[in-house]
């Protein structure tokens, strides 16, 4: 095909998938229906091995917290494991779900799961976020009253 020549422009009623333009002038296609693209297979990769870790090291972080109960720091215990299970919800119903959803066009699960998976998703997140935020005040606190023997 001549560069010069016009491009066919999809647009929002078309179906048709986009091209992208090679140095050698031919259209590659990034996603077709016949075949996903190599990259895609590496990024579904590195979602799984995300899940594998973030599940593996959630759970040996519950276990750990529930083998070895101290009376000293409850309240940092308390955190380490909210954030735990915070954590785990968040690998159970979102990473592996998204590394499926990059390997299909359409979402196959119905309108409420779809739903829940992002409000689960937001919770989840923010349930992190905020933990993390009581854990850094929880032990910025416990430091100056060790510092001052408040």
């Amino acid at each position: 095909m001549n560069a010069t020549s016009s491009l066919p422009l999809a647009n929002e009623n078309s179906s048709e998938e986009t091209d992208v333009w090679n140095s050698t002038g031919t259209t590659a296609r990034l996603w077709s229906a016949k075949g996903i693209a190599w990259w895609t297979y590496l990024i579904v990769a590195v979602y799984w091995v995300v899940f594998a870790v973030g599940t593996v090291g959630n759970i040996m972080v519950l276990v750990v917290l529930i083998w070895r109960r101290s009376r000293s720091q409850v309240g940092t215990q308390l955190f380490v494991g909210s954030l735990a299970v915070a954590d785990l919800g968040l690998m159970f119903t979102t990473v592996w779900v998204s590394a499926y959803d990059i390997l299909q066009s359409n979402w196959h699960f119905g309108v409420i799961p779809c739903k829940l998976q992002y409000f689960w998703q937001y919770l989840t997140m923010n349930c992190s976020v905020w933990t993390l935020g009581a854990l850094s005040i929880d032990r910025y606190l416990y430091a100056l009253k060790f510092r001052y023997r408040l």
